[in-house]
């Protein structure tokens, strides 16, 4: 990989995770080798077979599918590819399993390890305690803080431009033809397209988005899944918007840019808030940018009608998110809005690579993952969202945009 922006950078970071737990599945789990004797396998078979958490099975089947070695059959199990056939497995005339071993060691191979057969987070960077219970302290906090806030430096302004052309004109109409859905051109490089074009696996942040807009299936959509006929289209004005979880307060600061006469509060924890409000001054933003010290699991804030959670929901379980979206649902007003600026996964979970890897650095650091846009729509749609939508922003990451009902 060339490193040609910010987000190859943070790729790369992220790659040497799934690096690890690729060996480990290799070396310590002869996965090719057990997978090859099957004709198809789901990640809760995976989870039997190699006794391994069933989370630790789903993000290692979509990594390794993203690799190329595993295929995405259309009922969603998976089966194993040639290369894997000619060189990861037992009996093969190149058997680079030995070659595999000889990095098995490393306490990052270690650490996969213990993840998968417990289903438990790894200690944070070896240093003791997990994440969450990292971030109470405050000078970790701090840091972690700062991090992030480096990250959504390039992040922020995408998103602000995103969510500033949502109530754009809608998205042409969808022309179903079997299962090769197309789409007329759309002049707004931001307007959500049904399209199925291949898939490229290239991490550059020259390319806008490494994998197709997602926005609505045929028969089976989960309940409030925008359909044939996308719009993808928010009414009403957003005014007030709250940052859910979002630590120095980056992406609260470059949506009230991109959005003239918003106001914004970002809610994150007791330990982080003064980091936030010193981040906000720096900008100059205080006026615009408000602080709110709480937690994000008990009840949320009324007043506002965008609620925002960027690179919060890969942190957590699907129970998790359905209560934090079901808060959201509370809190918001008819026609308000919820975004997840986030990774997501392509639909069929084989990749693409780059967020394919940072849902295994997720798998291993917290309780979550990465999630595609039918996962989901599978938890905001019993909630009551609706018009729920995938649009790409920059460097691999996209957001999933829902509206409660007016």
């Amino acid at each position: 990989m060339t490193i040609l922006g910010p987000g190859d950078i943070v790729g790369l970071v992220n790659s040497t995770y799934a690096a690890d737990l690729f060996v480990t599945v290799v070396a310590e789990f002869d996965i090719f080798t057990r997978l090859a004797q099957r004709d198809a396998t789901t990640a809760q078979q995976l989870s039997e077979l190699l006794e391994i958490d069933e989370r630790a099975a789903d993000v290692t089947l979509t990594y390794l599918a993203a690799l190329g070695l595993l295929e995405r059959l259309p009922d969603g199990a998976v089966r194993v590819t040639e290369p894997a056939e000619q060189y990861l497995r037992a009996g093969s005339s190149i058997d680079l399993r030995h070659y595999v071993r000889t990095v098995s060691t490393r306490q990052g191979c270690r650490q996969a390890s213990q993840v998968l057969r417990t289903g438990q987070p790894a200690s944070w960077e070896g240093d003791g305690g997990d994440w969450l219970d990292r971030m109470s302290e405050n000078d970790f906090a701090d840091s972690f803080s700062a991090a992030m806030n480096a990250r959504g430096t390039y992040l922020g302004p995408a998103l602000g431009e995103v969510l500033r052309d949502l109530g754009r004109s809608p998205a042409p109409e969808i022309q179903p033809t079997g299962d090769n859905r197309q789409a007329a051109p759309a002049e707004d490089p931001h307007t959500p397209v049904v399209h199925t074009p291949e898939v490229v696996h290239s991490a550059h942040d020259t390319t806008p988005v490494d994998h197709p807009p997602s926005v609505g299936w045929q028969a089976g959509s989960p309940p409030g899944v925008v359909g044939d006929g996308v719009t993808g289209e928010i009414t009403g004005s957003v005014r007030k918007i709250l940052d859910i979880g979002g630590s120095s307060g980056i992406y609260a600061c470059s949506l009230v840019q991109a959005l003239p006469g918003t106001s914004a509060a970002v809610l994150d924890l007791p330990s982080v808030v003064d980091f936030t409000r010193e981040s906000i001054a720096a900008r100059g933003l205080s006026d615009r940018v408000d602080v709110i010290a709480g937690d994000m699991f008990g009840d949320l804030p009324q007043g506002f009608d965008l609620h925002l959670y960027s690179n919060v929901w890969h942190d957590w379980d699907a129970q998790s998110i359905g209560k934090l979206a079901a808060a959201s649902f509370a809190a918001l007003p008819p026609g308000g809005v919820i975004v997840d600026h986030d990774m997501h996964l392509d639909d069929a979970k084989s990749g693409p690579l780059r967020q394919a890897e940072f849902s295994v650095r997720m798998m291993l650091m917290t309780v979550g993952k990465c999630y595609s846009t039918p996962e989901l729509a599978r938890i905001l749609g019993p909630i009551g969202f609706e018009d729920i939508h995938l649009r790409p922003t920059t460097a691999g990451y996209s957001v999933v945009v829902a509206r409660k009902p007016a």
